[in-house]
């Protein structure tokens, strides 16, 4: 009788060892799951055993036999969007049920602190008109679901799982998300009247060599010693991509949206190359074989950084513009209005997020009737002492729309100094700007809004202003 009671208290001790269905903590209850899409589901069941999922809106079982560790991955084929709420039962034996999905349309949101700052602000940071969009959250219950990624750093070992769980938009929800990540997807909610689920994967002051794996940074870089170049910054290559990035990067999405560079902006020359390799390794990494996945991201803000008068922040700007062509289906959303002289995190998240939608409406959703693209230097030619400046993306024009002058222009000659500039637009034919400057007679360069912190009012008839952008190459000339 005794040795029995011990066997069984060993058998009992040896299925407590293998629990039922165990799941990362990104998929769960309260999810959305990328509409019609082969939506993957993984994770731990008892060792040798046969696995079934049964999914609400689909009559057939899907099955798979765990292997020697209880290893387990399915897929299922998900419904077009709808705010008909899901569910799905995982079993081994024992049923795990994950209820209150919705389908719709999936978006990462990743970045550092301008990404992580949440709807509630910062402290002594706030977010503009915080209260009215926090109070209002419950409106937005059925349309907006939030998963926050718990900020892990792990150098060079890809963690298999994250913390962080699936919430429901309420106040208290919303208050705690990403304010751009959360007007980024109320803005597509609201447009395309669809479910969207949004994934804050962040971390403040970062560089974009953290985001990246090991290999992906070697093949971006001809520079050697990259690891110990950044060694003296507190976040070492792939810490962020290692802890952050490959527990979800599994998850079906539909894109991205990235706010990141103010950490990088004194490592200009490397960062359209860096970000372009970051795209194509997130890509893969989410099982896009053609390199379609939508990748939306910020222009960094003016900022006062090393001087008001310095150029390090318009050089970086310039970067992230260089990456607009190394990146397909790409776009950025400009903020040369937004910022804040003594605040490096700019209180207007509203209009960052809806920039940010817009340009995903417009080229991921096929919706027309606005610009989305910010008005961008195509040419310029020299005439009677004026400089004048061809813009594209302003079909109706350019202006600064405040019956005031427009701000930011400086214009040289051969001597190359400086001068602020006088800017007049022109209706016929759309998109013109003459700049000119009593001060220079003969001039060959101009630049817009070239400052770490000037707030240029350049923009097109929808309010997308102009990044800084210049005629000349002289980076040694400021």
């Amino acid at each position: 009788m005794r040795t029995f009671f011990i066997t069984a208290s060993l058998l009992a001790a040896s299925f407590a060892a293998y629990p039922a269905i165990e799941l990362p903590h990104i998929i769960g209850s309260n999810m959305v799951v990328q509409q019609n899409s082969d939506f993957k589901l993984w994770g731990k069941a008892s060792p040798n055993t046969k696995v079934t999922l049964s999914a609400s809106w689909d009559k057939n079982k899907v099955s798979t036999k765990s292997d020697a560790e209880g290893n387990w991955t399915l897929s299922v084929r998900t419904p077009p969007a709808s705010f008909t709420p899901l569910s799905i039962t995982i079993s081994d034996g024992e049923p795990l049920t994950l209820d209150n999905l919705l389908s719709g349309d999936v978006w990462i949101c990743a970045g550092q602190s301008n990404m992580e700052m949440p709807l509630s602000g910062f402290t002594s940071q706030p977010v503009d008109d915080s209260l009215d969009h926090i109070m209002k959250a419950s409106q937005k219950r059925d349309n907006l679901r939030f998963f926050t990624v718990d900020r892990v750093r792990s150098y060079d070992d890809e963690k298999e799982d994250c913390g962080g769980e699936w919430l429901v938009c309420s106040p208290q929800s919303a208050a705690e998300f990403s304010a751009v990540g959360y007007f980024f997807g109320n803005n597509i909610a609201e447009a395309t009247d669809i479910p969207i689920g949004l994934i804050a994967a962040d971390f403040g002051d970062t560089r974009v060599e953290a985001w990246m794996p090991l290999d992906a940074l070697r093949e971006a870089t001809d520079e050697k010693g990259f690891e110990e170049k950044h060694s003296n910054h507190w976040c070492k290559p792939s810490e962020m991509y290692c802890g952050i990035i490959a527990p979800i990067r599994d998850f079906k999405a539909k894109g991205f949206i990235w706010y990141q560079g103010e950490s990088n902006r004194k490592d200009y020359h490397d960062y359209a190359k860096l970000l372009a390799k970051l795209v194509e390794r997130w890509r893969k990494d989410w099982g896009d074989t053609d390199g379609s996945m939508p990748f939306y991201y910020v222009q960094i803000a003016p900022f006062i950084y090393d001087g008001s008068r310095e150029i390090s922040c318009p050089l970086f700007v310039e970067a992230q513009e260089q990456a607009l062509d190394l990146i397909p289906n790409s776009g950025m959303a400009t903020t040369t209005d937004l910022g804040e002289e003594y605040m490096i995190h700019p209180s207007r998240k509203s209009e960052v997020g809806q920039r940010l939608a817009a340009l995903a409406l417009l080229q991921t959703y096929n919706m027309g009737g606005f610009e989305a693209k910010a008005p961008r230097l195509n040419s310029f030619r020299v005439e009677d002492g004026k400089i004048i400046l061809k813009m594209d993306n302003a079909d109706k024009g350019v202006g600064p729309w405040s019956h005031g002058p427009i701000v930011g222009f400086e214009i040289a000659g051969e001597d190359r100094v400086f001068h602020p500039a006088r800017a007049h637009t022109s209706d016929n034919p759309k998109g013109e700007v003459r700049v000119w400057s009593d001060e220079v007679k003969n001039p060959v360069a101009v630049r817009y809004a070239f400052r770490n912190f000037i707030k240029g009012n350049l923009q097109n008839t929808f309010g997308i202003p102009a990044a800084p952008f210049r005629t000349d190459n002289w980076n040694d000339v400021k």
